[in-house]
Order: C-alpha cells, then sequence, then structure tokens
C-alpha cells in the first residue's frame, strides 16, 4: 500500500514539474511578447513626437491651417446639423461659402496662380476663448424664432462668425446691437418662416419648436399670410383685415418697451358687412407692414337689466321730454340678447399708474352702444310709463391691457368686469343726445397738469377733465358752426402741435363729419386753437369755427385719428380710406375697407390757411422700408413735354412716382400732370395733375368706366398757389387707392377707384405717362420707385469683410426676412492681422429693419503695422560709458504705419555701463486696437580686459537658467519674426535673400525646439515635449535609448525561455 502511495506520488510530482517547466516557458514567451508590443509602441510614439516637431515649421510658416479633421463624433454632428438646417426654412442666414466648408478660405486665381487669402484669421470681439466648441447665435427678429444649432462645424446661420489661429477651431458668437427690443432678448432671428417645418425639427430642436409655436399663437393672423391677400382688388400696401369688415381706427399707441406699433380699429368678427362691432389689432414696427393679430375686445355679452332716466333735448326723442330707458339690451334691434357693441374710441399708455390699474397699463377708452326698450317718463301702463320703442344707447367705457394690448379687462367702478358700469353714463352726457354720445378721445395737457377727453353728440363736442383717469367731469363744449344738421360728428381728437420753426403751441381739434365734406359724402375738417386750465378749447378767431379746413380733399379719409405714446413728439395720424355714401362701390370679398397710409403732421405759418395756418401731411418716412429702386434713369429724368403725352417705360400697379412740373408764362399749358393705371386700348384711366386756370390739384375718376362718375363725385381737388410757376406732385399708387400729394403735402387727395373686367373688359391697367395740355411743360426729377407687397416679401442684408482695396478678407455674411421685421446688426468681426478702419453702409435705418431694398455692410479693414525695430549693442565697460534706451531703438509704426518716436514706446531694463555684464531691456507699444508688440534687446557690457565674452560676474547668469549661448539665441529670434528677419539682417549690413529667408524659418524652428528641449532637461531631468493635441501621450525624449534596453531584457527573456522548452523536450526524451 505504501509503495503504491509513493509511486503516485511520485508521479503527480513529475506532472507537476512538467507543467511548471510549461507554465513557465509560457510565462516567459507571454512577458517577451508584452517587452516587444511595447517597444512597438514607443518607436511609433516617438516617430509621432518626431513627426508633430517636424510640423512646427510648417505651421509657423503658413498664415492659414485649416482644421480639416475632427472627431468621428464631430463629423457626425457636423452632418446632423446640416440636415436640420436644410430640413427648416426658419434657418436662411446664409454666408457665401457653402455651409459643408467648415472653414473660410477664399481661393482666387491671379495669372493662372492660386492663392490662399487668410480668412480663416477672424476672431470675434466677444468670443469665449475658453471655450474650443464653436458656438452660433442668430441675430433677433420680432415674431419668428429659428432652431439654432450648435456644434464646432460652421452653421451657415450664425449671427457673427470668428475664424481662429492656424490650430483652432471657428467660433462664433453673435452682438446684439442696442436697438434690439426687450421682448427679442430671448428669441433668435427667423430669416424664413414655415411652420411645418418648425413642427418636423427633431427632438435636438423640440424646444426652440416649442417657443416658435406659442410665438405663432399669440402674434399669427386669422389666416395664413402666404395664403391670402392676393384676391382682386385687394390693396398690396394699405393695411386690411384678412376677412370682414373693418372701419374707424381706434386706438393707436406706440409701445417703448416691445418697438411695436399697435392699430385697433372696427371690426366685424362676423361677416363682411357693418355689424357686431368689436376691436381688431395689427401690429407694426414701421407703422406701414402690419400684422394682423387676435381680437383685442370682443362684444359685451350677458349684460344685465337697465332702468334709468334722461331727458333729450336734441335728436328724435327730444318732443318727448324725460323718457326712461328699462330692460335687457340688445344690438340687433330685436330680441334682447344681453350684448352691448364696441364702438370707437383711444388709447392711453399710464406709464406712470396714474390710474391704479397698473404699471404701463393700456388704457382703451371705447363707447359701448346698445338698444333697450324706451318709454315716456308719465307713469302710465302700470307704472312703466307710455311705449315709445327701442332706442339707442351711448355710453364711454373703458377696458385695460396688463400684457401690451394683446387682451384687456373691463373696467368697473364696482369691480364687476363681467358687467362693467359705464365711465361717464349717459346720464352724464350734456349734449342732450343719448343715441349720440360716442368716441372718446384722451390726451394729457402738459401746461395745465389735466387728462382731457373729447366726445362727440350729434352736432358738437364735449370735453371731459380728469386728474386720475377714471374719474371724469364735464369741461366745456366746442359747437358746430358750419354744415350744421348735414350729418353728425364723429371720432374727435384734440392734439397739440407745436408750429414749425417755432417754439408755440396750438391745439388742433379734427373731427369728422358724416355728410357735407367737401368731395361730398363724409369727411375730415380741423381747426385751430388752444385749451386753457379749466379744459376749454378756444378757436383762434371768431372766423375759425365758421371757415373749417379740409385735412384731406378726396373722398375717401375718414375717422383718422393719432398714435398715442409717440416717440419724439411725432404727430402721425391713419385714416380710414373709405367714405360712408359710397361703401357699397366697393364690392370686395372677404374682407371690406382699409387703411390710408400714416400720414406725418406738420403745422406751419401759411396765408392759405384758415387764421394764417396750414396742417401739412406727408406719408411717414418708413415708407421708404417698402420703396425698391427708382426706375427712371438720370438721362430720362429731365425732359420737356409740349402739348402732348409722354409714355413711362413701367408697368405695374403698384408704385410712387415724383416729378416737378413747372412752365413760363410765354406757352403756359392748361394743365400738367400724370396719367395712370391707364389701359391697354388708352380707353380708361385716372388723372393726377394740375389746373392751372383754376389753380387747382385734383384726381379725376371719370374715365375708370364706373357707372355715377360725374357731377356731384368730380370735386376732389384743392386750391394750391402756384405764382412761382411749379408744382411739385407726389402719388402713392396701389391696386385701388390713390393717394396724392402736392407741393410735399400742402394739399392732399386721398380717393378709391375700380377698374372693373365688367365695365372696362378683361385689359391690363398698368401703363402710365407724363402729359402737358395745350402748351410746354418742363418735367424734373421725375422718380418711380415700386412698392413691395406689405403681405408676401422677402428682404435681405449682407455683411462684407474688405480691406481698403475692396478684396474679401472673409466670407460676406447674408441674413433674409419680411419687410418691417427687426434684426440685430452684427459688429464687426476681428481679423487676425487686420484693424476694422471704417464702416460703409447702403440702405441701413436707424432701427435695423429690412427693406424692399437691399441692405449692405462693409466693413473696410487695413492690415495691422504694428511694429518696433530695436537692435543689440555692445559697450565696454568704463566710469565714461554711457548708455540710453535711445542706443537700442531703430524705429517703430502705430497700427496705421506712422513712425513712432521713442516716448511712445514703453520700455523696461536697467543697464549699467560701468559694469561687465549682459544686460536686456525690454520695448513695448499697445495700439488703439489693443494689440501689443513686445522686444528685447541685449547690451552687453565688457569689461576693459576681455572683449570677447563677458566676466565671470556677467548677468545673465541669472535670467531663468538659462545659458549665455540660449539667451542670445532668444533676443536674436524675439527680434526676428516672420516678417522681420529682413530687416534684422538690414541692421546687421547683411543682405538677405528670399532663400537665405527661408533657411532662417527653418533654422528658428529647429532652436525653438533645441532650446525647449534644453529648458526642460534643466529643470526635471527628463524633457517632456507637450504634443499639440491635449489627447495624446506625452512621450519622453529618451524614448529610442529605453526601446534599447528593453529590446536587451527582451532577448534574455526569449534566450531563458529556448532553454526551458529544450529542457522540457530532454526531460522527455530520457523518460521514454
Amino acid at each position: 500500500m505504501q509503495d503504491r502511495y509513493m509511486g503516485e506520488v511520485k508521479e503527480h510530482y513529475k506532472m507537476y514539474k512538467k507543467g511548471k517547466i510549461w507554465t513557465f516557458s509560457l510565462v516567459l514567451l507571454g512577458t517577451t511578447f508584452l517587452f516587444t508590443s511595447q517597444t512597438d509602441s514607443i518607436h511609433a510614439a516617438a516617430q509621432t513626437d518626431l513627426s508633430s516637431s517636424l510640423s512646427i515649421e510648417q505651421k509657423e510658416r503658413q498664415s492659414v491651417t485649416p482644421a480639416v479633421k475632427t472627431s468621428s463624433s464631430t463629423s457626425s454632428s457636423i452632418e446632423q446639423e446640416k440636415q436640420t438646417a436644410s430640413s427648416s426654412s426658419s434657418l436662411s442666414a446664409k454666408t457665401e461659402t457653402r455651409a459643408e466648408n467648415a472653414i473660410f478660405i477664399e481661393a482666387e486665381t491671379k495669372n493662372g496662380t492660386s492663392t490662399t487669402t487668410s480668412a480663416a484669421d477672424v476672431s470675434s470681439e466677444s468670443a469665449d476663448s475658453s471655450s474650443s466648441r464653436s458656438k452660433t447665435e442668430e441675430p433677433v427678429s420680432e415674431k419668428n424664432i429659428s432652431s439654432a444649432v450648435s456644434s464646432s462645424a460652421v452653421s451657415s446661420s450664425s449671427a457673427k462668425e470668428d475664424i481662429e489661429d492656424t490650430t483652432s477651431s471657428v467660433e462664433q458668437d453673435s452682438t446684439v446691437s442696442s436697438s434690439s427690443i426687450q421682448a427679442e432678448q430671448s428669441s433668435t432671428e427667423v430669416l424664413k418662416e414655415d411652420k411645418k417645418d418648425v413642427e418636423n425639427l427633431d427632438t435636438k430642436t423640440n424646444a426652440v419648436s416649442t417657443a416658435v409655436v406659442k410665438n405663432e399663437q399669440q402674434t399669427s393672423s386669422v389666416i395664413s399670410e402666404n395664403k391670402t391677400y392676393d384676391e382682386e382688388y385687394r390693396n398690396q400696401f394699405h393695411f386690411s383685415p384678412a376677412q370682414n369688415w373693418m372701419n374707424d381706427p381706434n386706438g393707436l399707441f406706440y409701445d417703448e418697451k416691445t418697438g411695436l406699433y399697435h392699430l385697433y380699429y372696427q371690426y366685424n368678427p362676423e361677416g363682411n358687412e357693418w355689424g357686431n362691432m368689436s376691436w381688431g389689432h395689427a401690429t407694426s414696427k414701421d407703422m406701414v407692414n402690419w400684422t394682423q393679430e387676435q381680437l383685442a375686445i370682443p362684444m359685451l355679452d350677458n349684460q344685465g337689466w337697465e332702468d334709468f332716466t334722461y331727458t333729450n333735448t336734441t335728436g328724435n326723442l327730444a318732443k318727448y321730454g324725460e323718457v326712461r330707458y328699462v330692460g335687457v339690451p340688445t344690438t340687433n334691434w330685436g330680441d334682447s340678447n344681453g350684448k352691448k357693441a364696441i364702438f370707437s374710441g383711444s388709447i392711453y399708455v399710464d406709464k406712470d399708474n396714474i390710474s391704479g390699474l397698473g404699471n404701463g397699463a393700456i388704457l382703451a377708452f371705447y363707447t359701448a352702444d346698445y338698444q333697450i326698450a324706451t318709454r315716456i317718463n308719465d307713469g302710465e301702463d302700470n307704472g312703466w310709463g307710455t311705449w315709445i320703442g327701442l332706442s339707442e344707447i351711448q355710453e364711454q367705457h373703458l377696458a385695460y391691457s396688463l400684457d401690451g394690448g394683446t387682451t384687456f379687462i373691463q373696467y368697473s367702478s364696482d369691480g364687476n368686469s363681467a358687467e362693467p358700469k359705464p365711465l361717464i353714463p349717459v346720464t352724464a352726457s350734456e349734449g342732450g343726445d343719448a343715441a349720440n354720445f360716442r368716441d372718446p378721445n384722451v390726451v394729457y395737457d402738459e401746461q395745465n397738469k389735466q387728462f382731457l377727453m373729447t366726445v362727440v353728440s350729434n352736432q358738437q363736442a364735449l370735453i371731459y377733465k380728469s386728474q386720475d383717469l377714471l374719474h371724469w367731469e364735464y369741461a366745456s363744449s366746442i359747437q358746430r358752426q358750419k354744415n350744421v344738421g348735414a350729418g353728425v360728428w364723429e371720432c374727435p381728437t384734440l392734439i397739440p402741435m407745436t408750429v414749425s420753426g417755432t417754439n408755440i403751441t396750438k391745439w388742433i381739434f379734427a373731427v369728422s363729419v358724416q355728410q357735407g365734406a367737401h368731395a361730398t359724402g363724409s369727411g375730415m375738417e380741423y381747426y385751430v386753437g388752444n385749451i386753457n386750465a379749466n379744459g376749454e378749447w378756444l378757436p383762434e378767431s371768431k372766423k375759425t369755427m365758421n371757415s373749417p379746413m379740409t385735412f384731406d380733399y378726396g373722398e375717401d379719409f375718414y375717422a383718422g385719428i393719432p398714435f398715442a405714446n409717440m416717440k419724439d413728439k411725432r404727430n402721425v395720424l391713419i385714416a380710414w380710406q373709405s367714405n360712408w355714401s359710397y361703401t357699397g362701390d366697393a364690392k370686395t370679398s372677404p374682407w371690406y375697407g382699409n387703411m390710408t397710409l400714416p400720414r406725418e403732421l406738420q403745422l406751419v405759418k401759411s396765408s392759405e390757411g384758415t387764421d394764417g395756418y396750414l396742417l401739412k401731411n406727408t406719408v411717414v418716412s418708413e415708407i421708404k422700408n417698402n420703396e425698391q429702386e427708382n426706375v427712371i434713369s438720370q438721362s430720362k429724368a429731365n425732359l420737356t413735354i409740349e402739348n402732348n403725352e409722354q409714355k413711362i417705360e413701367y408697368e405695374g400697379n403698384q408704385y410712387k412716382i415724383t416729378a416737378k412740373f413747372s412752365w413760363n408764362a410765354e406757352n403756359q399749358p392748361e394743365s400738367v400732370g400724370f396719367k395712370l393705371r391707364v389701359s391697354d386700348d388708352g380707353k380708361y384711366y385716372i388723372l393726377v395733375g394740375y389746373d392751372l386756370k383754376t389753380q387747382k390739384f385734383f384726381v379725376r375718376r371719370l374715365n375708370t368706366g364706373e357707372p355715377n362718375m360725374g357731377d356731384p363725385r368730380d370735386q376732389m381737388n384743392a386750391f394750391v398757389n402756384t405764382d412761382n410757376g411749379t408744382i411739385t406732385l407726389t402719388v402713392y399708387v396701389d391696386e385701388t387707392s390713390i393717394e396724392a400729394f402736392a407741393n410735399e403735402g400742402e394739399k392732399t387727395i386721398t380717393q378709391n377707384f375700380f377698374l372693373r373686367p365688367e365695365y372696362i373688359g378683361a385689359q391690363a391697367t398698368n401703363q402710365l405717362y407724363l402729359y402737358a395740355q395745350n402748351g410746354t411743360a418742363q418735367i424734373t426729377d421725375l422718380t418711380l420707385n415700386p412698392l413691395a407687397s406689405i403681405w408676401s416679401n422677402e428682404a435681405k442684408i449682407i455683411y462684407n469683410y474688405v480691406d481698403e482695396h475692396g478684396k474679401k478678407i472673409a466670407p460676406s455674411k447674408e441674413f433674409t426676412g419680411k419687410i418691417g421685421d427687426t434684426y440685430s446688426l452684427l459688429e464687426a468681426s476681428k481679423i487676425k492681422g487686420y484693424f476694422l478702419s471704417s464702416t460703409d453702409a447702403k440702405n441701413i435705418n436707424e432701427v435695423n429693419l429690412y427693406t424692399a431694398q437691399d441692405q449692405e455692410v462693409n466693413y473696410i479693414y487695413q492690415k495691422i503695422q504694428t511694429d518696433i525695430l530695436i537692435k543689440d549693442t555692445t559697450l565696454t565697460a568704463s566710469p565714461n560709458t554711457k548708455w540710453t534706451a535711445a542706443d537700442n531703438f531703430i524705429s517703430g509704426t502705430d497700427i496705421t504705419g506712422k513712425a513712432l518716436l521713442l516716448k511712445d514706446v514703453k520700455v523696461v531694463g536697467r543697464v549699467d555701463p560701468t559694469k561687465a555684464g549682459t544686460y536686456y531691456v525690454n520695448y513695448s507699444y499697445t495700439d488703439s486696437q489693443g494689440n501689443t508688440i513686445s522686444k528685447k534687446a541685449r547690451v552687453r557690457v565688457l569689461g576693459s580686459a576681455n572683449t570677447d565674452k563677458c566676466s565671470e560676474g556677467d548677468h545673465d547668469k541669472q535670467v531663468s537658467g538659462q545659458s549665455v549661448e540660449d539667451k542670445n539665441t532668444a533676443v536674436w529670434l524675439h527680434n526676428s519674426k516672420d516678417d522681420d528677419w529682413s530687416r534684422s539682417g538690414e541692421v546687421s549690413g547683411t543682405i538677405v535673400n528670399e532663400e537665405q529667408r527661408n533657411k532662417n524659418g527653418r533654422l528658428k524652428n529647429q532652436i525653438i525646439k533645441s532650446m525647449a528641449d534644453k529648458h526642460k532637461a534643466g529643470k526635471n531631468n527628463q524633457s517632456i515635449i507637450e504634443k499639440e493635441n491635449k489627447g495624446q501621450l506625452q512621450l519622453p525624449q529618451t524614448g529610442a535609448v529605453k526601446s534599447s534596453v528593453m529590446s536587451v531584457w527582451g532577448s534574455i527573456i526569449v534566450l531563458l525561455s529556448s532553454i526551458g522548452i529544450l529542457s522540457s523536450f530532454k526531460g522527455k526524451k530520457s523518460r521514454k
């Protein structure tokens, strides 16, 4: 048993010994493989290090080294961004180079040689140098948001592109100009809007998409803009609602917080005829390009029981004495529907919270109109009173907005906004006509520190005054004296105005007349007067009220009121372009009515006006936003016409045309002017001209083919004195509208017209002529500017970066938007090696709005010439040796190349010419752009007994641990920038040619590497060369030596492994 056991033990031992040998052999072989692999890695890394070192020379010599290679994740991100940008039409900002070119390099070919512009050396003034990512942000636009997709790639929609140094990635940033409004700070520029594309953006831009949808819900029109406003007879640069009826403009105001102009107007949300009166709403950045908003103030509904008495002294109920109004209100002259209509009124912006309703509250004063059962207050019919019927009631109400005018809350003194009490009930009316007590207009009297409200009541205007905008007391009235009884007064307004060229303030009382206007039907008149502390408006003279002046001499200018809260104390008015007598002429669908162009008012002294004053009005300057380039060449702008017509080579329906007509007494024509909207057959047209016999400026609609255009509808004319033999005519022509101006708004005529196919046949009416009848006229300064539609348009702004010769030094950037929308002006970028010398702008406006004419900003740069030239000097130490900073200073130039004096240069350093040693003096200069150049000069002071080397007390031994040789080399290199080698050569008296310059460049890089090696070796004993890419390993310069050592160890291990394996085989053989 024991022998058997011992035998098993021996067998196990043999197996163990055999396994141990093999295990040992395998371990040795594995270790050998490991060492060999590590050796290969070290060799590979060392090779990489060598390649990196050699690349220094190439980078030093190149002005641009684009970062062509990026990580795979970055490439993927770039690709994803391109797909996102291409799928969304919100992103339409473009650069001249394609978005996929992730670097800005402009290749130009001259004389067959391709040269590379240093366009990649741009760095933003606001770039964050601590970030290695490329950032993109688009300029701000009011109503739209685009997806701002950011990565290290260049985005074509970036608002500001900054092109960095040779090894850095492109960085972009945007700077929002001070003109940007606060409401835009959280938004980015939308250059093209497409709701479907916004909804289809991927999850990366979901947050932005949500913001877009939310903004669209708040500001979008009832019907999408790109699908409407192209119907027959739709005016293209006059505001009208997408559908349904509109008439009087109501509250107009400017919101300085958002930069928006607000237009409210009488609106029927349920049909294309008058009724269901509510306040519609539109907004604009320039008073020309409007966007229809949601309904602002709807009709009041669910109104309760009314019961009050009033004595009418005028109107249909005057004969009944005191009457009782009792029952539930209605608006349909039938069943008691419990509704009250929202009639015309005005806006006051309560910036100082005078009312207590909120800081900056928008106060909307309006008339509530309804019908109610009316009885004689005689106690009959069981105490109810004798039945008369339904009668109309008008009272003054207040609604206020705390969200900038989007939605309104009804004000009621008892706090019940559901059934608001009137601010001024009809029972407080001094007018004596309960059915005609309307159109409140509120203004602040700065001189007398009081608020004034003007309300019309039949043939008079009533003035109420207040200190808090909530409690009003009757102050005075203005009585009509001309054409009394011809309709009623409507839409009154008091406008304080400074007489042009003086410090005199006059109060204009403007009012609309339903009947009896100059051109028949309805129109506007105005009077000049003053306001006193009692709230009384006093006419300028006794003849004032008997001689009203016509605001506009056409048929279609009514209910105009001015904007409130205007900046720069501008007085701008908008009117309804229609006439109550002729509303049936239009026959438009699905809308009715439009506004006039906004008019800038100016009160001037003139013998042509009652009391020596004339109210001139012209279209606001913002109309230029929609004016395209003048199509009349300079050679055709001045001509002479003799008893003839001259066709203008342009065909279109929307434009502005201006010309000065003059004549002499010897051959004076009977009439001069424009023949507009001429049909192909020449039979149909509209004349806008001047009759020299009657001295009347006119618009004649007699040849439009429309029926009933004769007497009395031929009175669209105004007297204009032309004793100087000249008149200037300006006309704005739209699809069915003419607004004509004589002598810069001295007189104006606004007129609708309808060239209908059923009257003139199916033919175009887009030709136009100049004419002089029976005489000779000289025409000068003829211009014609087509006008872009306010409904569907696109505008753009381009930024160019050029040198003083006009050559591009960085890619242009282009942004697009809708005319009248806001953009943020890009600041000039920093471009390496250049400084901004000037800026040239084309068609840029002060408020940064897109315009019909392309806008262009040219940032003009010059090369930076900041430089300092110095030299090294050698002195011999002695008590008499002198040294000054001028000894080593040769010359210098500022940023523009202007010579520097030594006093302009900062000099730091100390030289002791009596003591041997090597001294270094630093010369530096900072130019106007903050660029600093600094150079060191070496001053060697030699002992009197040693003219070749420094003494043992050589001062350079104390500088950074460098040897004398190294420090001398460093100073030499510091004085030798790439563009300064030739100068250094000249200083030393050596002519440096191109070949020598190239050798010097290579030598420079080699010396830099050598110095770095020695410096690091002195500090660490094992030099470390820092890799360009931070993600790579740092490699020891002694890697080759370590590789050899490891190779020896590997050979020894292989030998031992071989011995082990041979021993194994030998043992096996002996056992056999």
